[in-house]
């Protein structure tokens, strides 16, 4: 498999976690003032400082648990790409495009001679159940009781982007095909990374994955044939309009 664009980090993400990293020094600073307010005795703040050592510790906590959210993302996304590595030559990655017109990027584009792919990276922990298109899941805290993390609708957004690179495709169909346009139908799935996660799924209107099912998912579909020139011209088409 060759990778045609390796992901590098968007806007959108570059932000984010650059502005996690700055809540988390202004809160740690702020506990560290506090401590001297209170401990110390500076300027007769006493009172101040015991206002700011808890509201400090619990902000940079939560800036400290976006940050670790933003980054592992990337964890995830990078175990997709080497699962898929064991695909021939004739298999093309494309890794983090903003298709036009998409509202975001997609994780995973992966073209070859059997089919379309479009796979979304999820690296969550605990139990993810799916029924239909609805999304839940729930992790154990330390005390032991259960509680519930929003998950949204991973379903919906990896349909979204299939279906996006579905019409993007047909509207370039003539710089892609020399000959009649075939069928194009774009596999979308959802793929779980990380080795902790439980799933719990049921009547799924897309493909749920775990890393090491990737692989024999791409290589199990069948319906698809397109020429290596073909696959090529499409991924050419991708990266030459896609940011």
């Amino acid at each position: 498999m060759h990778v045609l664009k390796e992901r590098g980090r968007t806007l959108h993400v570059w932000r984010n976690i650059n502005l996690s990293i700055s809540r988390i020094l202004i809160f740690v600073s702020l506990f560290i003032l506090g401590v001297l307010l209170f401990v110390e005795g500076w300027f007769g703040y006493e009172s101040v400082g015991l206002i700011l050592i808890p509201v400090s510790y619990v902000l940079g906590i939560a800036a400290y648990r976006k940050y670790v959210i933003w980054g592992i993302g990337e964890i995830g996304e990078k175990s997709v790409t080497e699962a898929l590595d064991p695909l021939g030559d004739e298999y093309l990655l494309i890794n983090g495009a903003v298709m036009p017109s998409n509202r975001g990027d997609t994780d995973h584009i992966l073209i070859g001679p059997n089919g379309i792919f479009v796979f979304e990276t999820k690296h969550y922990s605990g139990e993810v159940s799916c029924d239909g298109d609805h999304w839940s899941r729930r992790k154990i805290g330390r005390a032991g009781a259960p509680y519930g993390i929003k998950i949204g609708k991973p379903g919906n957004q990896v349909k979204r982007n299939a279906n996006v690179l579905k019409d993007f495709i047909l509207a370039h169909k003539e710089e892609i095909f020399k000959r009649q346009a075939p069928h194009i139908w774009v596999h979308g799935a959802v793929v779980f990374t990380n080795p902790l996660v439980t799933l719990n799924i049921k009547n799924p209107t897309v493909d749920v994955l775990k890393t090491e099912e990737v692989c024999g998912f791409v290589k199990g579909q069948k319906g698809a044939k397109f020429s290596n020139d073909e696959v090529e011209e499409m991924a050419n088409v991708i990266l030459k309009y896609a940011g």
